[in-house]
């Protein structure tokens, strides 16, 4: 039988990472035991992070051309258009109301994006005249250069569940669309002053990321889901050395966009611009919204399994006061550490005793435990020793015992002498009734009076025969 039940538990873990090979491009996460003291709780590190790009999205940089020369030049294009969602945290999974799983709390988190437009080109110069090294690297004048960037981030420490979810947002640098040069109306040269009224523009997006929901189904299942940090969901444990579970989680990011109008008083002095912006006036954009549905993460929750025990042991009979010891083999083919405590009626305290009382029973591995009986009194004994084990579905295992106290055997009693002169009659008179044996001494005193006479009847020796 346990060498039947071995060879299944090495098949099942065998099978478990087949599986997992085959259904998970990423290895599992395998649950520990939540500490050494608590063998009825695993948890297992989760990560998950995914980027959703716009098909728009691109960058292009040709670098520093050409390559080793005192003039360079670079021209760059990009168009940025991703949220990126990082999220962590732990699956742990309870028994003995097999399965409780349950994602407490939350590890470290990050959102992230970044959309708009860059276009420029620059110069690098590197390069010695007379003795002199000049170095500068800038923009190349009169081409146009857009930075209409906006990034956001943030980094939290939750699973965000709605509603309460995480909020970031950026703001992009000004760019000018116009500008009306009233001092050159009046006259004054560009060359000197410019000065007049400008608009500029602001773009601002804000995404806020929310998750709906965790799912966390056995591999290849699909059930309810997890829906905010103290909720907890059961899935029925069907048995075995381990169990496996997909776990995912689902959400969404909300977009907000904003552009900012900026009427603006600008004066430039010989090359340095001063503005004062009049007013901001912001125009809200409907932009909608992105669901995020990450990659399911494998999760493989290491069980202990015991075989069952026998349904009954029978010590036969034994004197009280001795005692007698059966074995009992207690078998894990489960993949983690299984525990066993022994409880038994307390109406036979101190009649049944286990050595040891609690064992712990590695995986692949098996340890006897010896039940004893010390009958304290005469008669049969029934009743019933429980096992109560870490084993998700053997959490009682039940042995009922049979055993017979019998009683110690009478000790003989001494001899006890009769007083001299008694019979044994009742009375004590010294008389006995007719037929009754002599006794010792007076079948003594008839052989010495019946040899005295029998010597006086003998002829004497010199007597002549007649």
């Amino acid at each position: 039988m346990r060498s039947g039940r071995l060879a299944v538990g090495l098949s099942s873990a065998l099978s478990a990472l087949v599986w997992t090979s085959v259904a998970s491009a990423s290895p599992a996460v395998i649950a520990e035991y939540c500490s050494e003291t608590e063998l009825e709780c695993t948890v297992a590190q989760l990560d998950f992070d995914k980027t959703k790009q716009l098909p728009v999205a691109f960058s292009y940089d040709t670098g520093w051309i050409p390559p080793n020369s005192d003039l360079q030049v670079k021209v760059y294009a990009e168009l940025p258009a991703y949220t990126r969602v990082e999220l962590s945290g732990d699956l742990e999974t309870t028994w003995p109301n097999a399965m409780m799983l349950a994602t407490p709390g939350g590890g470290p988190a990050l959102l992230q994006f970044e959309y708009g437009l860059a276009i420029g080109a620059q110069a690098k110069i590197d390069l010695t005249v007379a003795g002199i090294g000049i170095k500068w690297t800038g923009d190349i004048p009169f081409v146009p250069k857009i930075d209409f960037k906006i990034a956001g981030q943030k980094e939290f420490s939750s699973w965000a569940f709605e509603p309460n979810g995480v909020s970031t947002s950026g703001l992009s640098p000004k760019v000018r669309l116009f500008d009306v040069n009233l001092l050159g109306l009046v006259g004054i040269p560009s060359q000197l002053s410019k000065g007049g009224v400008a608009l500029d523009v602001a773009g601002e997006l804000e995404a806020t990321y929310q998750t709906e929901r965790i799912r966390v189904e056995p591999a290849g299942g699909s059930e309810t889901s997890i829906q905010s940090h103290a909720d907890q969901i059961n899935r029925p444990f069907p048995g075995g050395a381990f169990v496996e579970y997909d776990v995912w989680p689902e959400g969404r990011v909300d977009y907000k966009g904003t552009l900012h109008i900026i009427p603006t008083l600008f004066v430039e002095v010989l090359g340095k611009d001063f503005s004062m912006p009049l007013v901001d006036i912001p125009v809200t954009l409907s932009i909608g919204s992105t669901e995020f549905i990450f990659d399911p993460v494998r999760v493989h929750v290491p069980l202990p399994d015991f075989e069952p025990v026998p349904v009954t042991l029978d010590f036969g009979t034994v004197s009280v006061g001795g005692e007698k010891r059966l074995a009992v083999d207690l078998s894990n083919v489960g993949e983690a550490k299984a525990r066993a405590n022994a409880f038994f009626d307390s109406s036979h305290t101190g009649v049944f005793q286990s050595y040891p009382p609690e064992v712990l029973v590695a995986s692949m591995a098996s340890k006897k435990v010896e039940i004893a009986f010390s009958p304290k009194s005469s008669g049969p004994v029934k009743t019933e020793l429980t096992f109560v084990t870490n084993d998700p579905d053997q959490r009682f295992m039940k042995i009922t015992l049979l055993a017979n106290g019998a009683a110690l055997p009478d000790e003989p009693l001494p001899d006890d002498p009769k007083p001299s002169g008694a019979t044994g009659e009742t009375g004590g008179c010294g008389c006995r009734a007719a037929g009754d044996a002599p006794s010792g001494g007076r079948w003594l005193g008839a052989l010495v009076l019946g040899a005295f006479a029998w010597r006086r009847r003998r002829p004497a020796p010199w007597t002549a025969a007649a």
